[in-house]
């Protein structure tokens, strides 16, 4: 079972050689598209040592997510950030579900990377997965991040891929649609590693405000557009 790897990165040259070298250091190898949206440091010079194609993009995650995966040759489209630090097995975790012909989705924990994180940003991360999975597990609703997702990509392709109209919650709003067409999962032992600095700006209470308010807005079938204070973009 071939898998696409797909990251959208924007002045990005700080994180992601590790992150490109966690996933290349997979126990499954994937293709690695890059999908760069005017990077005006080193993210593309970087990125090229590692990926596998690199695409130009626009300052829209959703567009940028989208161009990756219809470009990708893989079976199952796997989205991650450009800032996350991903565990050996991650792939391998989320693949071994598609097994099953009947599962169209896959998601797992985002979790801060340990060193930035202090024990409210992990109470906050933790408590929002918790309530992803519950949605998921108990409402039959697919709620699930980018950072750590797979899907298959026949069925991506049915559903009409990402709505490129939004800037944010792009990735929820896709997977919600997903759980319409078979079984959706969210496994709590599938993690990766994201950075704090947006959240270190943001602050967590404000974090904390958005990942709870995101599975009730998205329940309700409304569309949500970027705000000033989205600590997600």
């Amino acid at each position: 079972m071939k898998v696409t790897v797909v990251i959208p990165a924007l002045n990005e040259e700080k994180y992601i050689a590790k992150t490109l070298k966690s996933i290349r250091e997979q126990t499954i190898k994937p293709e690695i598209i890059v999908v760069d949206s005017g990077s005006s440091d080193g993210t593309v010079e970087v990125a090229a040592k590692y990926a596998d194609k690199i695409l130009k993009g626009k300052k829209n995650i959703a567009y940028n997510r989208q161009i990756g995966a219809e470009e990708g040759t893989g079976e199952i489209i796997v989205t991650t950030d450009a800032d996350c630090i991903h565990p050996r097995e991650w792939l391998s975790k989320l693949i071994k579900y598609f097994d099953d012909e009947r599962v169209v989705c896959v998601s797992g924990q985002t979790l801060p990377i340990k060193e930035e994180g202090n024990f409210l940003d992990f109470l906050c991360y933790f408590t929002a997965n918790l309530i992803l999975k519950a949605v998921n597990d108990l409402l039959g609703k697919a709620l699930f991040r980018g950072s750590n997702v797979a899907y298959r990509k026949d069925v991506f392709l049915k559903a009409g891929g990402y709505d490129t109209k939004l800037i944010a919650r792009e990735d929820s709003e896709l997977t919600r649609r997903l759980s319409k067409y078979g079984k959706t999962i969210f496994d709590m032992n599938i993690k990766v590693y994201t950075s704090m600095r947006r959240r270190k700006n943001t602050g967590w209470l404000k974090t904390m405000r958005y990942y709870l308010d995101t599975p009730v807005s998205m329940l309700t079938g409304k569309i949500y557009y970027k705000k000033a204070d989205d600590p997600e973009k």
